[in-house]
């Protein structure tokens, strides 16, 4: 007798997780908790790893495919490999963040001398 890849209560209790999570980061977009954009790759992910916990044959010939004996191990790669993605996707997103924001404060310190100056304009040309 085979045993199954994945026991049935280990896949109900891990579909339930997932559905879960997904829900959760849906409200969290409806109610603008979390953006679209930075929502896409959890979105994506879960789908893809409940892809695998439906059809635990698919993580098997991952596993194949790629040259790793045993499944889980080929899980816990692609698990690395998605945070080291999702790493990268918000380090992008900060240092864009970063950049927008120096850039305004060095708008803002412009505006802010140029608004000096007319005011020292005003003054000179009320005071005569």
């Amino acid at each position: 007798m085979t045993h199954p890849l994945l026991p049935l209560e280990l896949q109900i209790v891990a579909c339930a997780t997932l559905i879960a999570f997904f829900g959760w980061v849906v409200y969290l977009v409806r109610f603008r908790h979390l953006s679209l954009r930075e929502s896409l790759l959890w979105l994506v992910s879960t789908a893809v790893v409940l892809g695998f916990i439906l059809y635990p044959r698919l993580l098997q010939e991952l596993a194949r495919a790629i040259a790793v004996q045993v499944p889980s191990n080929a899980l816990f790669a692609l698990a690395i490999l998605y945070l080291a993605v999702n790493v990268v996707s918000l380090t992008i997103a900060l240092s864009t963040a970063s950049t927008r924001a120096r850039r305004l404060a060095q708008e803002c310190a412009l505006l802010r001398a140029e608004l000096e100056t007319v005011r020292a304009r005003v003054d000179e040309l009320s005071a005569r």
